[in-house]
Protein backbone atom coordinates (compact mmCIF):
# COMPACT_ATOMS: atom_id res chain seq x y z
CA UNK A 1 0.00 0.00 0.00
CA UNK A 2 0.97 3.62 -0.59
CA UNK A 3 2.53 4.90 2.50
CA UNK A 4 1.00 8.31 3.09
CA UNK A 5 2.63 11.44 5.28
CA UNK A 6 -0.13 13.53 7.07
CA UNK A 7 -1.17 16.81 6.38
CA UNK A 8 1.08 20.00 7.49
CA UNK A 9 -0.64 22.92 8.11
CA UNK A 10 -2.37 25.44 6.70
CA UNK A 11 -1.64 28.91 4.36
CA UNK A 12 -3.00 32.09 3.20
CA UNK A 13 -1.32 33.33 0.02
CA UNK A 14 -2.53 36.08 -2.32
CA UNK A 15 -4.75 35.64 -5.32
CA UNK A 16 -4.61 39.02 -6.35
CA UNK A 17 -1.22 39.10 -8.62
CA UNK A 18 -2.73 36.81 -11.38
CA UNK A 19 -1.70 38.43 -14.42
CA UNK A 20 -2.06 35.19 -17.02
CA UNK A 21 -4.81 32.50 -16.11
CA UNK A 22 -7.61 31.69 -18.71
CA UNK A 23 -9.72 33.45 -21.05
CA UNK A 24 -12.90 35.45 -19.19
CA UNK A 25 -11.24 34.52 -15.76
CA UNK A 26 -11.00 37.25 -13.40
CA UNK A 27 -9.85 37.57 -9.82
CA UNK A 28 -13.38 37.28 -8.67
CA UNK A 29 -14.03 33.34 -10.89
CA UNK A 30 -10.71 32.49 -8.86
CA UNK A 31 -11.65 33.01 -5.72
CA UNK A 32 -14.11 30.02 -4.27
CA UNK A 33 -17.46 30.97 -3.77
CA UNK A 34 -20.26 29.60 -1.63
CA UNK A 35 -20.76 26.06 -2.46
CA UNK A 36 -18.02 25.91 -5.34
CA UNK A 37 -15.67 22.55 -4.66
CA UNK A 38 -11.99 23.39 -4.90
CA UNK A 39 -10.05 21.31 -7.43
CA UNK A 40 -8.43 17.98 -5.97
CA UNK A 41 -5.27 17.71 -7.59
CA UNK A 42 -3.12 14.89 -7.24
CA UNK A 43 0.46 15.12 -9.43
CA UNK A 44 1.64 11.80 -10.50
CA UNK A 45 6.02 11.70 -10.80
CA UNK A 46 7.14 7.96 -11.91
CA UNK A 47 10.30 9.40 -12.96
CA UNK A 48 13.74 7.83 -11.64
CA UNK A 49 15.15 10.57 -10.63
CA UNK A 50 14.72 14.37 -9.77
CA UNK A 51 15.07 16.14 -13.11
CA UNK A 52 14.32 19.90 -13.76
CA UNK A 53 10.61 19.22 -14.70
CA UNK A 54 10.23 17.17 -11.20
CA UNK A 55 11.62 20.41 -9.38
CA UNK A 56 9.38 22.28 -11.46
CA UNK A 57 6.30 20.54 -10.48
CA UNK A 58 7.36 20.31 -6.48
CA UNK A 59 8.00 24.16 -6.44
CA UNK A 60 4.39 24.29 -7.25
CA UNK A 61 3.58 21.78 -4.57
CA UNK A 62 5.10 23.94 -2.51
CA UNK A 63 3.41 27.05 -3.13
CA UNK A 64 -0.11 26.25 -4.27
CA UNK A 65 -2.78 28.19 -1.98
CA UNK A 66 -4.07 25.13 0.15
CA UNK A 67 -7.42 27.43 0.78
CA UNK A 68 -7.97 26.76 -3.09
CA UNK A 69 -6.30 23.40 -4.12
CA UNK A 70 -6.17 20.04 -2.22
CA UNK A 71 -3.04 18.86 -3.12
CA UNK A 72 -1.46 15.29 -3.21
CA UNK A 73 1.49 13.11 -4.66
CA UNK A 74 2.41 10.21 -5.93
CA UNK A 75 6.04 9.87 -6.34
CA UNK A 76 8.03 6.61 -6.93
CA UNK A 77 9.75 5.27 -4.13
CA UNK A 78 12.37 3.80 -6.91
CA UNK A 79 13.24 7.18 -7.25
CA UNK A 80 17.23 7.79 -6.96
CA UNK A 81 16.70 11.05 -5.23
CA UNK A 82 13.51 9.94 -3.19
CA UNK A 83 15.02 11.38 0.32
CA UNK A 84 15.80 14.53 -1.55
CA UNK A 85 11.68 14.53 -2.77
CA UNK A 86 10.14 13.84 -0.19
CA UNK A 87 12.37 16.58 1.85
CA UNK A 88 10.97 18.76 -1.00
CA UNK A 89 7.18 18.09 -0.09
CA UNK A 90 7.52 17.68 3.42
CA UNK A 91 8.13 21.96 3.07
CA UNK A 92 4.67 21.96 1.47
CA UNK A 93 1.76 22.30 4.39
CA UNK A 94 -0.92 21.57 2.44
CA UNK A 95 0.36 18.69 0.38
CA UNK A 96 -0.31 15.03 1.11
CA UNK A 97 2.10 12.41 -0.15
CA UNK A 98 1.47 8.88 -1.69
CA UNK A 99 4.95 6.96 -2.08
CA UNK A 100 4.47 4.28 -4.59
CA UNK A 101 5.74 1.44 -6.78
CA UNK A 102 5.19 3.48 -9.62
CA UNK A 103 7.74 0.71 -11.50
CA UNK A 104 11.49 1.21 -13.02
CA UNK A 105 12.91 2.62 -16.40
CA UNK A 106 12.61 0.33 -18.97
CA UNK A 107 16.07 -0.97 -19.85
CA UNK A 108 17.75 -2.62 -22.78
CA UNK A 109 18.38 -3.14 -25.97
CA UNK A 110 16.98 -5.88 -27.23
CA UNK A 111 13.60 -8.07 -26.78
CA UNK A 112 14.59 -10.37 -23.75
CA UNK A 113 16.17 -7.60 -21.52
CA UNK A 114 12.80 -5.58 -22.42
CA UNK A 115 10.56 -8.23 -21.67
CA UNK A 116 12.41 -8.91 -17.93
CA UNK A 117 11.98 -4.94 -17.79
CA UNK A 118 8.23 -4.94 -18.13
CA UNK A 119 7.96 -7.74 -15.47
CA UNK A 120 10.18 -6.65 -13.52
CA UNK A 121 7.39 -3.51 -13.36
CA UNK A 122 4.02 -5.65 -12.47
CA UNK A 123 4.22 -4.51 -9.08
CA UNK A 124 3.32 -1.05 -10.56
CA UNK A 125 0.11 -2.55 -12.48
CA UNK A 126 -1.19 -2.92 -8.35
CA UNK A 127 -0.29 0.50 -7.64
CA UNK A 128 -2.56 1.29 -10.51
CA UNK A 129 -5.33 -0.33 -8.86
CA UNK A 130 -4.99 1.15 -5.42
CA UNK A 131 -4.50 4.60 -6.99
CA UNK A 132 -7.75 4.34 -9.38
CA UNK A 133 -9.54 3.40 -5.19
CA UNK A 134 -7.79 6.41 -4.34
CA UNK A 135 -8.31 9.21 -6.26
CA UNK A 136 -12.07 7.85 -6.05
CA UNK A 137 -12.17 8.13 -2.38
CA UNK A 138 -10.86 11.29 -2.26
CA UNK A 139 -13.11 12.76 -4.99
CA UNK A 140 -10.11 13.88 -6.94
CA UNK A 141 -10.67 16.03 -10.09
CA UNK A 142 -7.55 16.75 -11.67
CA UNK A 143 -4.09 14.48 -12.46
CA UNK A 144 -1.23 16.86 -13.21
CA UNK A 145 1.53 15.35 -15.04
CA UNK A 146 4.86 15.46 -17.55
CA UNK A 147 5.14 15.29 -20.76
CA UNK A 148 7.45 11.98 -20.05
CA UNK A 149 6.08 8.87 -21.21
CA UNK A 150 6.19 7.23 -18.37
CA UNK A 151 4.15 9.86 -16.81
CA UNK A 152 1.93 10.21 -19.56
CA UNK A 153 0.97 7.15 -20.04
CA UNK A 154 0.65 6.12 -16.60
CA UNK A 155 -1.45 8.98 -15.32
CA UNK A 156 -3.70 9.34 -18.51
CA UNK A 157 -4.90 5.40 -18.44
CA UNK A 158 -5.19 6.90 -14.26
CA UNK A 159 -8.10 9.56 -15.72
CA UNK A 160 -9.57 7.56 -18.34
CA UNK A 161 -10.61 4.30 -15.29
CA UNK A 162 -11.70 7.22 -12.99
CA UNK A 163 -12.63 10.20 -15.07
CA UNK A 164 -10.49 12.49 -13.07
CA UNK A 165 -9.19 15.22 -15.68
CA UNK A 166 -5.52 15.17 -17.43
CA UNK A 167 -3.32 18.38 -17.10
CA UNK A 168 -0.55 17.87 -19.05
CA UNK A 169 2.75 19.87 -18.49
CA UNK A 170 4.99 20.50 -21.57
CA UNK A 171 8.72 21.14 -20.93
CA UNK A 172 10.01 20.50 -24.38
CA UNK A 173 9.54 21.41 -27.75
CA UNK A 174 6.53 19.64 -28.80
CA UNK A 175 7.38 17.53 -32.01
CA UNK A 176 5.77 14.61 -33.82
CA UNK A 177 8.86 12.70 -32.89
CA UNK A 178 8.18 13.41 -29.01
CA UNK A 179 6.72 9.33 -28.54
CA UNK A 180 3.60 7.85 -29.00
CA UNK A 181 3.25 7.64 -24.87
CA UNK A 182 3.01 11.42 -25.08
CA UNK A 183 0.85 11.77 -28.10
CA UNK A 184 -1.53 9.14 -26.58
CA UNK A 185 -1.59 11.25 -23.34
CA UNK A 186 -2.26 14.34 -25.53
CA UNK A 187 -5.45 12.99 -27.63
CA UNK A 188 -6.89 12.51 -23.85
CA UNK A 189 -5.81 15.84 -21.94
CA UNK A 190 -8.21 18.54 -20.30
CA UNK A 191 -6.18 20.82 -20.88
CA UNK A 192 -1.66 21.76 -21.80
CA UNK A 193 0.62 24.00 -19.30
CA UNK A 194 3.58 25.57 -21.75
CA UNK A 195 6.26 26.72 -19.68
CA UNK A 196 7.03 29.40 -22.28
CA UNK A 197 5.79 31.38 -25.23
CA UNK A 198 7.99 29.26 -27.87
CA UNK A 199 6.49 25.32 -26.04
CA UNK A 200 3.60 26.80 -26.83
CA UNK A 201 3.91 27.89 -30.44
CA UNK A 202 5.27 24.25 -30.86
CA UNK A 203 2.12 22.65 -29.45
CA UNK A 204 -0.34 24.64 -31.73
CA UNK A 205 2.59 23.95 -34.67
CA UNK A 206 2.05 20.21 -33.76
CA UNK A 207 -1.97 20.75 -33.97
CA UNK A 208 -2.99 20.00 -30.39
CA UNK A 209 -5.90 22.52 -29.74
CA UNK A 210 -5.02 26.14 -28.84
CA UNK A 211 -8.11 26.64 -26.69
CA UNK A 212 -6.42 24.00 -24.24
CA UNK A 213 -3.00 25.85 -23.93
CA UNK A 214 -2.33 27.94 -20.67
CA UNK A 215 1.19 29.13 -21.05
CA UNK A 216 3.17 29.58 -17.57
CA UNK A 217 6.60 30.24 -17.08
CA UNK A 218 8.82 28.04 -14.88
CA UNK A 219 9.95 29.90 -11.49
CA UNK A 220 12.89 30.72 -9.60
CA UNK A 221 13.04 31.06 -5.52
CA UNK A 222 14.25 34.10 -4.96
CA UNK A 223 14.71 33.30 -1.43
CA UNK A 224 17.08 30.20 -1.72
CA UNK A 225 19.05 32.43 -4.81
CA UNK A 226 19.93 34.99 -2.98
CA UNK A 227 23.29 36.45 -3.29
CA UNK A 228 22.91 38.78 -0.27
CA UNK A 229 22.72 35.26 1.78
CA UNK A 230 24.31 32.88 -0.48
CA UNK A 231 27.96 32.37 0.69
CA UNK A 232 30.40 31.51 -2.37
CA UNK A 233 34.00 30.88 -2.56
CA UNK A 234 33.07 26.67 -2.40
CA UNK A 235 33.50 26.02 -6.09
CA UNK A 236 36.71 27.83 -7.10
CA UNK A 237 38.06 26.70 -3.78
CA UNK A 238 37.43 23.44 -5.46
CA UNK A 239 39.16 24.31 -8.92
CA UNK A 240 41.76 26.32 -6.84
CA UNK A 241 41.01 29.93 -8.84
CA UNK A 242 41.26 32.60 -7.48
CA UNK A 243 38.66 34.95 -6.91
CA UNK A 244 40.17 37.45 -9.64
CA UNK A 245 40.01 35.33 -12.16
CA UNK A 246 37.32 35.30 -15.29
CA UNK A 247 35.20 32.40 -14.38
CA UNK A 248 32.57 31.16 -17.55
CA UNK A 249 30.21 28.60 -16.33
CA UNK A 250 27.66 26.27 -18.49
CA UNK A 251 25.08 24.58 -15.99
CA UNK A 252 23.26 21.36 -17.56
CA UNK A 253 22.49 17.88 -18.81
CA UNK A 254 25.40 16.96 -21.15
CA UNK A 255 23.07 17.16 -24.87
CA UNK A 256 23.41 18.48 -28.02
CA UNK A 257 21.64 21.10 -27.92
CA UNK A 258 22.99 22.70 -24.94
CA UNK A 259 25.44 24.07 -26.73
CA UNK A 260 28.57 22.57 -24.90
CA UNK A 261 30.70 22.33 -28.22
CA UNK A 262 29.48 25.58 -29.43
CA UNK A 263 31.01 27.21 -26.30
CA UNK A 264 34.43 25.28 -26.14
CA UNK A 265 35.12 26.77 -29.79
CA UNK A 266 33.75 30.09 -28.33
CA UNK A 267 36.02 30.09 -25.67
CA UNK A 268 39.38 29.34 -27.56
CA UNK A 269 38.63 33.27 -28.91
CA UNK A 270 37.76 34.01 -25.61
CA UNK A 271 41.03 32.99 -24.23
CA UNK A 272 43.04 34.59 -26.82
CA UNK A 273 41.47 37.48 -25.75
CA UNK A 274 41.61 36.93 -22.16
CA UNK A 275 44.56 34.25 -21.51
CA UNK A 276 43.32 34.15 -17.46
CA UNK A 277 39.77 33.00 -18.36
CA UNK A 278 38.79 29.42 -17.24
CA UNK A 279 35.33 27.73 -18.32
CA UNK A 280 33.78 25.55 -15.99
CA UNK A 281 31.08 22.93 -17.23
CA UNK A 282 28.92 21.40 -14.27
CA UNK A 283 26.27 19.02 -15.42
CA UNK A 284 25.65 15.08 -14.39
CA UNK A 285 27.50 12.48 -16.02
CA UNK A 286 25.64 9.25 -16.60
CA UNK A 287 27.72 5.81 -17.86
CA UNK A 288 25.81 6.53 -21.15
CA UNK A 289 26.97 10.49 -21.59
CA UNK A 290 30.37 8.59 -21.28
CA UNK A 291 30.79 5.49 -23.08
CA UNK A 292 32.59 5.09 -26.47
CA UNK A 293 34.62 7.20 -28.93
CA UNK A 294 31.05 8.76 -30.13
CA UNK A 295 29.64 10.00 -27.08
CA UNK A 296 28.76 13.33 -26.55
CA UNK A 297 30.96 13.82 -23.40
CA UNK A 298 33.67 12.61 -25.90
CA UNK A 299 33.04 14.76 -28.39
CA UNK A 300 33.49 17.85 -25.85
CA UNK A 301 36.52 16.64 -24.33
CA UNK A 302 38.46 16.03 -28.14
CA UNK A 303 37.31 19.03 -28.99
CA UNK A 304 38.59 21.07 -25.38
CA UNK A 305 42.09 18.85 -26.31
CA UNK A 306 42.01 19.99 -29.97
CA UNK A 307 41.76 23.44 -29.14
CA UNK A 308 44.19 23.26 -26.26
CA UNK A 309 42.04 24.39 -23.84
CA UNK A 310 42.98 21.53 -21.41
CA UNK A 311 44.71 23.64 -18.42
CA UNK A 312 41.13 25.55 -19.10
CA UNK A 313 38.12 23.90 -18.90
CA UNK A 314 37.04 22.36 -15.26
CA UNK A 315 34.49 19.62 -15.36
CA UNK A 316 31.96 20.15 -11.88
CA UNK A 317 29.55 16.54 -10.95
CA UNK A 318 26.02 18.08 -10.65
CA UNK A 319 26.00 19.80 -7.08
CA UNK A 320 22.94 20.32 -4.91
CA UNK A 321 24.31 24.19 -4.07
CA UNK A 322 23.72 25.37 -7.28
CA UNK A 323 23.19 29.17 -5.79
CA UNK A 324 26.65 28.86 -4.21
CA UNK A 325 27.95 27.32 -8.01
CA UNK A 326 26.29 30.53 -9.60
CA UNK A 327 27.49 33.10 -7.21
CA UNK A 328 31.36 32.20 -8.05
CA UNK A 329 30.57 32.74 -11.95
CA UNK A 330 31.38 36.36 -13.51
CA UNK A 331 28.73 34.94 -16.57
CA UNK A 332 26.60 32.28 -16.94
CA UNK A 333 26.96 30.70 -20.49
CA UNK A 334 23.45 29.44 -22.25
CA UNK A 335 24.52 28.61 -26.00
CA UNK A 336 21.38 25.88 -26.30
CA UNK A 337 18.92 26.20 -29.74
CA UNK A 338 15.14 25.88 -29.00
CA UNK A 339 15.49 25.81 -25.51
CA UNK A 340 12.02 25.40 -23.78
CA UNK A 341 12.70 27.41 -20.79
CA UNK A 342 16.51 27.45 -19.44
CA UNK A 343 15.30 27.44 -15.43
CA UNK A 344 19.43 27.58 -14.96
CA UNK A 345 18.91 31.49 -16.35
CA UNK A 346 16.73 32.69 -13.90
CA UNK A 347 18.15 30.93 -11.08
CA UNK A 348 21.78 32.83 -12.31
CA UNK A 349 19.70 36.12 -12.56
CA UNK A 350 18.58 35.46 -9.32
CA UNK A 351 21.89 35.57 -8.12
CA UNK A 352 22.61 38.81 -10.11
CA UNK A 353 24.80 37.40 -12.60
CA UNK A 354 24.83 37.99 -16.26
CA UNK A 355 23.93 35.64 -18.80
CA UNK A 356 25.12 35.19 -22.74
CA UNK A 357 23.10 33.50 -24.38
CA UNK A 358 21.81 32.54 -28.18
CA UNK A 359 18.89 34.23 -29.37
CA UNK A 360 16.19 30.96 -29.35
CA UNK A 361 13.58 28.97 -28.43
CA UNK A 362 12.31 30.54 -24.87
CA UNK A 363 15.96 32.55 -24.07
CA UNK A 364 14.71 35.55 -25.67
CA UNK A 365 11.38 35.73 -23.26
CA UNK A 366 13.59 35.79 -20.05
CA UNK A 367 16.81 37.95 -21.39
CA UNK A 368 16.15 41.50 -22.28
CA UNK A 369 19.24 42.03 -24.54
CA UNK A 370 21.90 44.44 -22.95
CA UNK A 371 19.59 45.06 -20.40
CA UNK A 372 19.76 42.13 -18.03
CA UNK A 373 21.86 39.64 -20.31
CA UNK A 374 22.82 39.60 -24.27
CA UNK A 375 21.97 37.77 -26.88
CA UNK A 376 23.88 36.85 -29.94
CA UNK A 377 22.65 34.77 -32.96
CA UNK A 378 22.39 30.92 -33.10
CA UNK A 379 25.69 28.77 -33.47
CA UNK A 380 27.33 32.15 -33.92
CA UNK A 381 30.67 31.25 -32.27
CA UNK A 382 32.05 34.10 -32.90
CA UNK A 383 29.45 36.56 -31.61
CA UNK A 384 29.18 34.12 -28.44
CA UNK A 385 32.96 34.91 -27.82
CA UNK A 386 33.02 38.43 -28.22
CA UNK A 387 30.08 39.13 -25.83
CA UNK A 388 31.25 37.04 -22.68
CA UNK A 389 34.74 39.22 -23.65
CA UNK A 390 32.88 42.52 -23.12
CA UNK A 391 31.22 41.31 -20.10
CA UNK A 392 34.56 39.76 -19.10
CA UNK A 393 36.08 42.90 -19.40
CA UNK A 394 33.72 45.57 -17.75
CA UNK A 395 32.75 44.46 -14.18
CA UNK A 396 30.87 47.30 -13.17
CA UNK A 397 28.70 46.04 -16.51
CA UNK A 398 28.17 42.82 -15.25
CA UNK A 399 26.98 44.27 -12.00
CA UNK A 400 24.63 46.45 -13.00
CA UNK A 401 22.70 43.64 -15.51
CA UNK A 402 22.64 41.30 -12.54
CA UNK A 403 20.60 43.64 -10.52
CA UNK A 404 18.23 44.18 -13.33
CA UNK A 405 17.99 40.58 -14.02
CA UNK A 406 17.28 39.74 -10.24
CA UNK A 407 14.80 42.08 -10.48
CA UNK A 408 13.05 40.81 -13.21
CA UNK A 409 13.05 37.56 -11.67
CA UNK A 410 11.14 38.82 -8.65
CA UNK A 411 8.91 40.30 -11.00
CA UNK A 412 7.86 37.98 -13.26
CA UNK A 413 9.58 34.64 -12.54
CA UNK A 414 8.63 34.07 -8.58
CA UNK A 415 7.23 30.89 -6.93
CA UNK A 416 3.76 31.85 -5.99
CA UNK A 417 2.89 33.86 -9.53
CA UNK A 418 3.35 30.70 -10.66
CA UNK A 419 1.18 28.53 -8.26
CA UNK A 420 -1.17 31.25 -8.75
CA UNK A 421 -1.74 30.94 -12.52
CA UNK A 422 -1.60 27.31 -12.29
CA UNK A 423 -4.16 27.48 -10.07
CA UNK A 424 -6.22 29.42 -11.91
CA UNK A 425 -6.02 26.74 -14.43
CA UNK A 426 -7.32 23.85 -11.75
CA UNK A 427 -10.88 26.02 -10.97
CA UNK A 428 -11.21 26.30 -14.49
CA UNK A 429 -10.64 23.14 -15.39
CA UNK A 430 -12.64 21.56 -12.56
CA UNK A 431 -15.45 23.95 -13.04
CA UNK A 432 -16.12 23.81 -16.76
CA UNK A 433 -16.24 21.23 -19.50
CA UNK A 434 -14.26 22.86 -22.09
CA UNK A 435 -11.95 25.35 -20.65
CA UNK A 436 -12.19 28.53 -22.06
CA UNK A 437 -8.97 29.74 -24.44
CA UNK A 438 -6.16 30.97 -21.82
CA UNK A 439 -4.78 34.74 -22.19
CA UNK A 440 -1.75 35.22 -24.39
CA UNK A 441 -2.53 31.75 -26.31
CA UNK A 442 -4.92 33.47 -28.35
CA UNK A 443 -2.17 34.49 -30.51
CA UNK A 444 -0.77 31.55 -31.05
CA UNK A 445 -3.68 30.19 -32.92
CA UNK A 446 -2.95 29.01 -36.47
CA UNK A 447 -4.73 31.56 -39.00
CA UNK A 448 -6.51 31.05 -42.38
Amino acid sequence: MPKYLRRRGTRQTRLNDLHMAMADVTATDIAPSPGDARPRVLFVNTRSTLGADVAVHLTLVEHLNPDAVDVYVATNRHSADLDKTVGWIRKAPQAQLLVCDLGHELTGGNRVTKALSVVRNLPAFFTLLRLIRFIRRERITILHTTDRPRDAAFTTLLGKLTGASVVLHLHLKWTSDIGRAAHWAARHARAFIGISKFTCQSMVDGGLPAERIAMVYNASDTTRFNPETVHGGTLRSRLGIDDRVPLVGLVGRFTVWKGHLDLVTAFARVREMIPAARLVLVGRLSDDDMEGEDSYVSKIKRRISDLGLTDAVHWVEWASDTPGVMKDLDVLAMPSWEEPFGLVVTEAMAMERPVVAYASGALPEIITDGVDGLLVPPRDTEALALALVSLLRDPERRTAMGKRGRQRVVTDFGPQRQADEVAALYRVVARDSEPPRPTGISALAPTN
